[in-house]
């Protein structure tokens, strides 16, 4: 649009020029003024991102992190002159509350607002997979900035506005069994996983790691949402001959979880291997002291702990700048501020490369995203027709829980 109405302008000055040469210069300047009066305004009407997060539950700080780093992300970018020669970035937030049926209708909704390009979900796979194919019928690009299950970017061919900018289960999973062995020395394995159709996915991946690895899974339990005696699983763990737990908990069961290990006496209690779902929350608040008493890593792809990498230092500089957080070690849910703020700039790439916002441009325009110095890794062409992960398996990194909720890096020898 921005295009065609230069062209207008240009061929009506230049109308202007050749059949009113002798009339007073008034004429011309009111068309020129006009004109840009026109351009002006087109260049600053808001390109849109739209993110919808599970705000409500009290527990959860992820979406809230999620809209920080895409917050960060766009004042960066419009303080740099926005995308499309002048037009601000936006973001506008909904909370699904983590339900799926109202997921479908935000999702209907930002499609419906002219200029909004993407959609980002937040922390729960299963509503980002349900809303999928909303996405292919509207031609609306889906990010998942912290869902990590498979399904999201396995058949890119299938969802070709799918992308992701976070974990994926395909490397969480053996990553988590490597460590268990690595730190702790743990050839056999409890795993401990809720009762739903991604968990079973899960349980595939491990199983075939297992020979790999030299590991063996003595116990399994699958528990459902809302679970709290887990006492009883921890000691069969312990009976079966388990020396290190796979655990996938959002916080409510991690919390359950840490609080019966950190019960039983010292020689009942194993390391457990954590996947991030318990991190997108207070879960320090939670539990209080007992991480003091137990083993409990979890999986990450950042940290600004410890991080040398320029741009990481930079944004962490811009976070201390607000009042909530004092130290590096304050900032919450680092990996997805950071997830968040890195897939912004690489949005506003393709948008720019599009050309407009028209969402199918946009879309192909993702895989021709040339190099990005961004916060967590650099990215040179992170998308294609057959890759739509822009993350790999070297980003993984392991972090242990302290009381007051930092997340330090561990170091293996």
């Amino acid at each position: 649009m921005f295009r065609l109405t230069s062209f207008i302008c240009l061929v009506m000055k230049r109308f202007v020029m050749k059949r009113l040469v002798e009339a007073k210069f008034f004429i011309w300047f009111s068309v020129f003024l006009s004109c840009f009066v026109i351009k002006t305004a087109l260049a600053s009407e808001p390109v849109y991102i739209g993110f919808d997060g599970a705000y409500s539950p009290k527990t959860s700080t992820s979406a809230q992190a999620i809209e920080l780093g895409t917050q960060l992300a766009i004042s960066q970018i419009n303080g740099a002159g926005g995308v499309l020669n002048g037009r601000p970035l936006v973001l506008v937030t909904k909370d699904n509350r983590g339900m799926v049926a109202r997921a479908k209708d935000n999702f209907i909704e930002f499609a419906q607002r002219p200029d909004l390009v993407a959609i980002y979900g937040g922390k729960l796979s299963p509503v980002i997979i349900q809303t999928m194919g909303l996405s292919n019928k509207l031609s609306m690009l889906s990010i998942s900035v912290w869902g990590s299950a498979d399904p999201i970017t396995e058949n890119p061919s299938d969802y070709p506005v799918v992308y992701r900018l976070a974990l994926r289960d395909k490397w969480a999973i053996p990553a988590m069994m490597q460590h268990a062995k690595a730190r702790y020395g743990a050839e056999r394995l409890c795993e401990v996983m809720p009762q739903t159709t991604l968990s079973r996915l899960d349980d595939r991946a491990l199983a075939i790691y297992l020979e790999r690895l030299g590991q063996t899974v003595t116990y399994t339990r699958s528990y459902n949402w809302g679970e709290t005696g887990f006492a009883e699983v921890i000691k069969s763990c312990v009976r079966s001959g388990g020396q290190a737990v796979i655990l996938i908990a959002n916080e409510q069961e991690g919390a359950q979880w840490i609080k019966a290990m950190a019960a039983l006496p010292s020689d009942q209690r194993v390391p457990t291997i954590s996947h991030w779902g318990v991190t997108g929350s207070n879960l320090h608040e939670m539990v209080g002291t007992a991480f003091n008493q137990i083993d409990f890593d979890v999986i990450q792809t950042f940290s600004f702990i410890n991080n040398k990498r320029p741009q990481a230092e930079a944004l962490a500089r811009e976070i201390l700048a607000d009042i909530r957080f004092s130290t590096v070690e304050s900032i919450i849910n680092p990996a997805a501020i950071a997830q968040a703020f890195d897939m912004t700039h690489l949005i506003a790439m393709a948008i720019n490369e599009a050309g407009s916002t028209n969402r199918v441009a946009i879309q192909k325009a993702m895989q021709s995203i040339g190099t990005y110095e961004g916060v967590i890794r650099t990215y040179t062409k992170p998308f294609s027709d057959t890759n739509h992960d822009a993350l790999t398996a070297a980003q993984v990194l392991f972090v242990r829980l302290q009381p007051d909720g930092a997340l330090f890096p561990i170091s293996m020898k």
